[in-house]
């Protein structure tokens, strides 16, 4: 029991640090926590995700209904109760990957796959900022867990398991649409062409998930059509699902990048445990076919990646639905490593490669704190002999037992995380953060009335500015306009330099030449303009 206690400590101290002490960021997460706001507006529609009072239907609504919760139950808008759902979704993740693990391959196994989970770079980022793929990740993994029961389950009691599967599906697509239920039913097939138990399928009853899935969603599509009608249904279904996740479909958005994308960013999005890959699939592999569970894990994580790669559109956390399976199995490998069940030459060398990659960290580390003069701080002054001790410690445990211990590995770690947040998210919110920004202008309009105008706003332009201020903005896309506006003798114009438009700018300056506010926040220039003084 005592081993539990420290296990739990490390996963909480990890989970929840950095989720209370910095404002939004760029660049996802102001939408997202904007987006929950609106939801809270008087006479708006549950139905319709909206942003600067405008619809946005990239994904459906249930991350942004938990964001407006969180405001009602924590006190209003805020940053870090725009975080708290992920923070939930993210130790979801991380129960029913130790179940799945625990009821695999046994308790042991499973803590070492819950804390490579949980101390993987990707994972740890997307669970610690306000943004949708926390809600997949959790809805996918849960999927999967009551699937690998059913497959397992007594032939009477499979039914059960079924429904509950087909219950998280659903949770999948109300997450972020068709992909989460792409994963799973992509994972099922692949296992019943492989192990070719094609009396699965009977036994899955498919037919009664389309039931449970479109009952649950039909009344949702049905709002959504009566808030827009068909041109919302399109704009969902076919644009933001079907054109984004096949290639060649016309999807103009973002996001595009070659199809060889995820093998190249997976070695980086999973470290530091990418580097006992090789040796893990090769601990898989080494005897043939690999023997169910792990052939189960493995038909996940490549049926995943295959998936993903073939996509329209590829980002670095839509990689982080296939964690769970890559970190069950490198969590067994430890298992395997400490009862001395593995013991190659390959499997030695990873095991010094982490330790090695772990000193170079906390190298890193001060280097970073040095060069952004970060070396006063009390966080840093006292991490640097805490991570010295741990580090000497991991080092000497391997060199006497030639294997590196569960506790001793997940200390280390969870430091060097604690320490990274506490010493760099201070500096960083001071460079990345709109709020002091946003503060002067909600001033400035507190004292005035009249709309605020923006000229060609970006997506976060239209979605900081309405948190921090409780203010829509107006945008303005052409010059024409600009001038039309210019006649009026009050007029406020916000204006965002991202690209060095100089002649533009130049032009806009003209016709509102009384600055009222600039400032440079996060590689943006912005100013507040006026056209009084003309």
């Amino acid at each position: 029991m005592v081993s539990r206690y420290w296990f739990v400590a490390i996963i909480l101290a990890v989970s929840f640090v950095g989720i209370f002490d910095h404002d939004l960021w760029t660049s996802d997460e102001p939408r997202v926590a904007e987006i929950g706001r609106e939801f809270l507006d008087d006479n708006v529609s549950l139905a319709v995700p909206r942003l600067n009072g405008e619809p946005f239907l990239e994904k459906p609504p249930l991350y942004f209904w938990c964001v407006a919760l969180s405001y009602k139950i924590f006190g209003g808008p805020s940053a870090s109760a725009a975080r708290i759902p992920s923070l939930f979704f993210g130790l979801g993740t991380l129960v029913f990957t130790y179940l799945l693990s625990r009821r695999m391959f046994g308790r042991n196994a499973a803590m070492w796959s819950c804390m490579v989970l949980a101390l993987s770079t990707e994972f740890f980022y997307i669970n610690h900022k306000s943004l949708v793929d926390p809600s997949l990740v959790f809805f996918v993994t849960g999927t999967v867990y009551w699937l690998y029961l059913a497959l397992t389950a007594e032939v009477e009691k499979k039914w059960i398991y079924y429904t509950i599967c087909y219950i998280f599906t659903t949770g999948g697509f109300f997450a972020k649409g068709f992909v989460g239920i792409v994963f799973p039913a992509l994972l099922f097939l692949c296992w019943i062409v492989w192990i070719k138990e094609w009396r699965e399928i009977k036994r899955a009853r498919p037919w009664i998930g389309i039931v449970i899935v479109s009952v649950c969603i039909a009344p949702w599509l049905w709002f959504l059509w009566k808030e827009g009608s068909w041109e919302y249904i399109n704009t969902f279904l076919i644009h933001n699902n079907l054109q984004r996740f096949v290639p060649g479909s016309g999807y103009t958005g973002g996001h595009k990048d070659v199809v060889y994308t995820y093998l190249v960013n997976y070695w980086q999005l999973f470290l530091p445990w990418s580097i006992l890959t090789p040796a893990v699939l090769f601990s898989v592999c080494r005897k043939g076919v690999p023997e169910k569970r792990r052939l189960f894990l493995l038909l996940w994580f490549m049926s995943g990646l295959l998936m993903l790669s073939l996509a329209g559109t590829k980002r670095g956390i839509y990689l982080v639905p296939i964690f769970p399976p890559i970190a069950i199995l490198t969590g067994l490998w430890f298992h395997d490593v400490e009862t001395r069940k593995v013991n190659s030459r390959v499997d030695r060398l990873s095991q010094w490669s982490l330790l090695c990659f772990f000193g170079i960290g906390i190298v890193v580390f001060i280097i970073k704190a040095f060069k952004h003069d970060l070396f006063a701080t009390a966080p840093f002054i006292l991490s640097i002999p805490v991570l010295a001790i741990c580090f000497i410690a991991a080092f000497r445990s391997f060199i006497k037992n030639k294997i590196i211990k569960l506790r001793s590995v997940s200390i280390l770690l969870g430091l060097i995380y604690l320490s990274g947040v506490l010493t760099f998210y201070p500096y960083i919110n001071e460079h990345k953060s709109f709020r002091p920004f946003c503060e002067k202008l909600g001033k400035i309009l507190t004292a005035r009335e009249g709309p605020l105008y923006a000229f060609q706003p970006d997506e976060i332009t239209r979605a900081i500015v309405p948190f921090y201020t409780n203010r829509y903005i107006m945008p303005i896309h052409g010059l024409d306009n600009i001038e039309s506006l210019g006649r009026n003798y009050s007029v406020l114009m916000l204006v965002v330099d991202r690209h060095g438009s100089a002649p533009l700018y130049k032009s806009i300056s003209e016709v509102f030449p009384n600055v009222l506010l600039s400032e440079h926040v996060n590689k943006r220039y912005i100013k507040l303009v006026s056209s009084e003084g003309k």
